[in-house]
């Protein structure tokens, strides 16, 4: 392991932690830079340990994180990249792309480009306004230390070496029972010039039955791939149709070039552009013309083995100042450092205020704590928005027990107030907004933002909601900021989907407004300028708990409020406020109809009438209102009249005909008797 300070420490996030594939194949390789480097799931579990590394202190530990798939969602607390390789067809395909992938793309910190222009452009575009070009690249290419040379001309003697070495999952076949180049690896077969490799079976079908030089499966372990290329004389590298379009390619011609090999590739765009003339290329209108400029590739090579040597290294040169792992990450660190030092002056010497209350929907629930077991994760944000925006940063506690004094970061203070100081009133039994109303008298900062003990920010969740405000500071001194956050307990590992996982960070031109609305807003994730603070009013918000967000949001949308929804995932929640309180709800309504009334310190049914006193003056908070209550449902169809008179006739009868039924059972009438 690279113990050089001057090495990056990685996390590789894998979402198929347990899957044998091209992704776990590529995580092993870049474990051979010797970097200190842990492979964990989305929710941060290390795949070897089971221990979750997604702490309030990961981004000291590591430097940054890399993800690989566009269904992997972005949770740590970690700079972290999205790598730019998968075809852009693969995510156009999907009916889930609004609501799910096109969030996943956007949480990014930054993006790792494999050199498609095209796929750039579509991170341009989805990224939108705040898209820069940080010119950060990662190739499917391997670690400098596992460069072959290619073999001398003397040891180019066995008849494997006059052949091509293709290796294919053949996926295509399984789906429409032909591959992708199923008449080009024919003819080649025919003529005994290549040998294949892949999965033996796909999905219960052998993609590979009927291919006689069909040599068997090779082990995705970074290692064994080079040990059979060297085997042959050429790579052959098909490019799938999904990649031709998105102007992408897959591993294969860095995987040769790596094992020092000559390169066989169709004529890919994307190939051209990395590699030029270093790589031999095959075309053709037909698969007979393809096979024979395939053969007449390999026969250059065999003919000619001096010239097919020089071309792979130079192409190994050109990936060891480019394309291998060390090159691309060392750019990715040096980036990552400028952007951990570098300071924005214009909020200088103002203020934050983060208020951290104790606040419970569910008291009696599993998880409950007096303690603000998150102020550490506070504290480490609070100092990073320090540092990078000049701002002094003031932690307001109240309601619960504070750990042991904690150490703080230049320009960070904490204060704490006694619930008792504020009100006569139990705490335990004041809704949010209540608190919330008795607090901010004692925010006195420019900017101002609420966390209970269950949210947990990201490091840099301050801090990137400042960037928005700094981007306009007048404009938006009476602006929200409305960060993005995921609901996570960590008790178990990433699953294999995420489907189940509540978490929001919708753009705000496609957010909508619905019932699920209910759910998919956090106080925490707001941020308030100073001159936003009259939404908190106690005569606004007293009524409202777990829909008191949504009122701020409605309110500030009424006031046509400048406001900001961030790409950003910056909280992680431990427990919903929504479904912590619907759980209490529902266990209050097993007691009897007046439980959920009284019992309760709140009841969701209630704040969403009382949405209507505060709002119902303002035609887009009422707007919003009737989104999220369900009145802007369709109404149900009127009924045909004739429908209606035949349903009453039937229901007329209805009691006349279970009394004949009680007759009949009783005088031992009807058939059978």
């Amino acid at each position: 392991m690279d113990k050089n300070p001057a090495s990056p420490r990685i996390l590789l996030i894998s979402q198929w932690p347990n899957v044998k594939n091209g992704e776990y194949e590529l995580i092993e390789k870049i474990k051979q830079t010797g970097y200190t480097i842990k492979v964990v799931d989305y929710f941060g579990f290390d795949v070897e340990s089971g221990l979750c590394l997604n702490t309030a202190s990961l981004h000291h530990d590591y430097d940054f994180a890399i993800s690989f798939h566009y269904d992997t969602p972005k949770f740590l607390n970690l700079p972290t990249f999205l790598w730019v390789a998968n075809p852009l067809e693969f995510m156009h395909l999907r009916g889930d792309y609004r609501s799910v992938l096109l969030p996943h793309l956007r949480a990014y910190d930054e993006y790792l480009y494999n050199g498609s222009d095209l796929l750039k452009r579509h991170i341009k575009n989805v990224v939108g306004s705040e898209w820069a070009d940080s010119q950060l690249e990662m190739f499917p290419a391997c670690s400098l230390r596992e460069l072959v040379p290619p073999k001398s001309l003397d040891q180019l003697g066995t008849e494997a070496a006059h052949k091509v070495f293709y290796c294919g999952v053949n996926w295509e076949r399984g789906i429409d029972r032909a591959g992708r180049a199923q008449g080009l690896l024919d003819i080649l077969q025919e003529k005994d010039a290549a040998d294949f490799y892949g999965p033996n079976k796909l999905e219960g079908i052998s993609p590979w039955e009927g291919f006689s030089s069909y040599k068997g499966e090779i082990p995705f372990d970074g290692v064994s791939m080079t040990q059979v290329m060297r085997q042959y004389g050429a790579v052959l590298a098909v490019s799938s149709p999904a990649h031709i379009k998105s102007e992408t390619s897959s591993s294969r011609v860095f995987e040769g070039i790596a094992a020092g090999v000559p390169v066989i590739s169709d004529e890919n765009p994307h190939v051209k552009h990395l590699f030029g003339d270093l790589v031999y290329y095959f075309s053709g209108s037909n698969e007979q013309e393809r096979a024979q400029s395939v053969l007449t590739a390999l026969q250059a090579i065999n003919s000619n083995p001096a010239e097919a040597r020089n071309r792979v290294i130079l192409a190994q040169e050109l990936m060891a100042e480019r394309f291998c792992f060390e090159p691309c990450f060392e750019r990715a660190l040096h980036y990552r450092q400028e952007r951990m030092t570098a300071s924005c002056t214009t909020l200088a010497q103002k203020s934050l205020d983060v208020v951290l209350l104790h606040h419970d929907a569910d008291p009696e629930a599993g998880g409950s704590t007096s303690d603000l077991l998150n102020l550490q994760h506070v504290i480490e944000a609070a100092g990073q928005a320090a540092q990078l925006h000049g701002v002094h940063v003031r932690i307001i506690a109240c309601g619960g027990a504070l750990p042991s004094q904690p150490n703080l970061p230049v320009d960070v203070s904490l204060i704490e107030f006694k619930a008792a100081d504020l009100t006569s009133r139990d705490w335990a039994k004041l809704r949010l907004g209540e608190k919330v109303a008795l607090l901010t008298p004692k925010a006195q900062a420019d900017f101002v933002t609420f966390l209970t003990q269950f949210d947990y920010p990201k490091y840099d969740a301050f801090s990137k909601a400042l960037d928005w405000f700094a981007a306009a500071p007048a404009e938006r001194a009476n602006g929200m900021h409305i960060g993005g956050f995921y609901v996570n307990d960590q008790s178990q590992v990433a699953p294999l989907g995420t489907v189940g996982i509540l978490r929001n960070n919708t753009s705000t031109a496609l957010y909508r407004w619905t019932q699920n609305s209910l759910a998919e807003h956090q106080l925490s994730t707001l941020m308030f300028g100073a001159k936003a603070l009259h939404l908190l009013n106690q005569d606004q918000i007293e009524r409202f708990d777990v829909l008191l967000p949504i009122s701020l949001i409605a309110a500030a949308a009424g006031c046509s409020l400048p406001s900001h929804r961030s790409r950003h995932i910056l909280q992680r929640v431990k427990f919903g406020h929504f479904h912590r309180h619907y759980e209490a709800y529902r266990k209050a309504t097993e007691k009897g109809f007046w439980a959920q009334h009284y019992e309760l310190q709140t009841n969701y049914n209630h704040e969403l009438n009382a949405l209507y006193d505060v709002h119902h003056e303002s035609p887009i908070a009422k707007e919003i209102i009737d989104q999220v209550s369900g009145h802007a449902l369709p109404a149900m169809p009127p009924v045909d009249p004739a429908v209606h008179a035949v349903n009453g006739f039937i229901g007329r009868l209805r009691p006349i005909y279970r009394y004949y039924k009680r007759l009949r059972d009783t005088v031992g009438l009807g058939a059978g008797k």
